[in-house]
């Protein structure tokens, strides 16, 4: 669901309102049964799914009936036949993602790399029908089915699952486009015993998330977003620029979404997993990965990485660089997200032979060795954002040689990039970056006190509606699309 779009909140608005009138008088009159909760949960995710998108939520559909009746199927059999069946449903859910997503990229950039005009001739038939529009949600929903999938079928619990409950596991309307990637294990037991859970603390734990990822979405993200310019590739000052804001952009953008969703499953009662744990608080690239984007990582971790390795603990190495290229490709069909992928693959890779020498020189012979592996940290991270927000290759390759250009950091390109700015465009961009800092520095300051949870100090109730008035007052006039939304 695009939360940032008017339209979200006023169906939500139009089908909650008479929903829970209804509910109310029926618990007044004692005749309500609690299963219409359930019932009512799903028209409502439902109807917001087909508000996000029409035409997707006939694919979405379509999927939801054949993995329930596939997955049903599967725990009445045993052995071989409930193996064939798990087999044939993440084959063909997977079939039908890489069918949108894939096709395009595979006739154009890897088989046009080999048979010449296949791409020309590819373009011209204008392809077929329906590839290349990725339908919104699909990479997040199929993930979830996939693990369920999985999860049921390792399960010791065969037990049935009632047709209500699997579709709201999967349609849950705060989670099903971007995520979290939710498990059977911490979801479903919510889903199977949902009750409309409307009391002070979920309102006020919801209302801090919410007020969080407002904040970070509309505030940060979107002011950011209009000086990230992609175009720029001769002045390394200003594609500096343009890497640094979009690393604070694609964090705020996504985490945004995240915690937005995490407080609206909190108003109705149902905990959602932290999706992200202050990342840009890391001191490695290992710990960034644990806690960025939490439930993706761990999800290529338990259905990729470990399934590929098998016994062959010796190939660790080998198959953490296969599955991060793998996680690379999943975020979108081009080269530059492949690149981005093995990028961080390698850095992993790279710590793991060199790490400990390179940690111990830096503790025992520089000084403040704890903010060096801080700031290589980071700094690692924003080079491999160049690789993530620049699908041109001509481009990716101008800026890289701009960057390694020594004489191109001089004054007169120094110069040139302050007076790129008018002074309002100027005043607005220092007034986030400095609101951006401040929201980066409690993060650590909550890290460093080692509290409860990295947002503690942010979701204080005093700071919670600071950042609202915040939110109410500087909103960019135009909203961006969250990133994520595009995989």
């Amino acid at each position: 669901m695009n939360f940032s779009d008017f339209s979200f909140w006023w169906v939500l608005f139009l089908i909650g309102v008479p929903f829970f009138t209804v509910r109310y008088i029926g618990k007044y009159l004692n005749i309500w049964r609690d299963y219409l909760d359930s019932i009512g949960l799903m028209v409502l995710s439902l109807m917001l799914f087909v508000n996000a998108s029409r035409s997707s939520f006939i694919i979405f559909a379509f999927e939801i009936i054949f993995n329930y009746v596939m997955v049903r199927l599967m725990l009445r059999r045993r052995g071989w036949e409930s193996q064939a069946i798990a087999a044939t449903v993440i084959g063909i859910d997977i079939a039908i993602l890489a069918y949108f997503k894939y096709v395009n990229f595979f006739v154009e950039d890897v088989l046009g790399l080999f048979v010449g005009g296949v791409t020309a001739s590819w373009q011209q038939r204008g392809g077929i029908p329906g590839a290349g529009a990725i339908p919104p949600g699909i990479s997040f929903y199929t993930f979830q089915m996939v693990a369920f999938v999985v999860d049921s079928f390792r399960s010791k619990n065969k037990q049935p699952i009632g047709v209500v409950d699997y579709i709201n596991f999967v349609s849950f309307f705060p989670q099903v486009v971007a995520g979290p990637i939710e498990r059977r294990a911490d979801l479903f037991p919510q889903i199977e015993s949902f009750r409309f859970k409307f009391s002070a603390e979920n309102f006020e734990d919801g209302l801090k998330w919410l007020s969080l990822g407002l904040f970070m979405k509309l505030v940060l993200a979107d002011n950011l977003s209009p000086y990230i310019n992609l175009q720029e590739t001769g002045n390394v000052w200003l594609v500096w620029l343009s890497i640094y804001l979009f690393t604070l952009r694609i964090y705020f953008d996504f985490a945004g979404y995240s915690f937005i969703a995490l407080g609206l499953a909190k108003f109705v009662g149902v905990q959602l997993t932290l999706n992200f744990i202050a990342p840009y608080t890391s001191p490695s690239i290992q710990e960034f990965w644990r806690r960025w984007h939490v439930t993706l990582s761990t999800w290529f971790r338990d259905y990729v990485f470990l399934p590929l390795m098998g016994a062959k603990k010796q190939w660790a190495a080998f198959y953490l660089f296969v599955t991060f290229t793998l996680s690379g490709f999943w975020h979108g069909a081009a080269w530059n997200f492949i690149i981005w992928g093995a990028y961080h693959g390698l850095l992993l890779l790279v710590l793991r032979y060199a790490g400990r020498p390179f940690y111990r020189f830096v503790g025992e012979r520089l000084f403040m060795p704890q903010f060096l592996s801080w700031a290589l940290t980071f700094g690692s991270v924003m080079l491999g954002c160049l690789f993530f927000m620049e699908s041109d290759m001509t481009r990716l390759g101008q800026k890289l040689q701009t960057l390694v250009t020594p004489w191109a950091y001089s004054f007169s390109n120094l110069g040139a990039a302050m007076s790129s700015f008018s002074a309002n465009e100027g005043a607005v961009l220092v007034l986030i970056l400095f609101l951006t800092t401040a929201e980066l520095f409690l993060e650590h300051l909550a890290v460093w006190q080692k509290r409860k949870c990295e947002y503690d100090l942010l979701l204080s109730p005093w700071l919670t509606r600071v950042l609202l008035g915040l939110t109410i007052l500087l909103a960019a006039n135009t909203p961006s699309k969250f990133i994520y939304f595009e995989f």
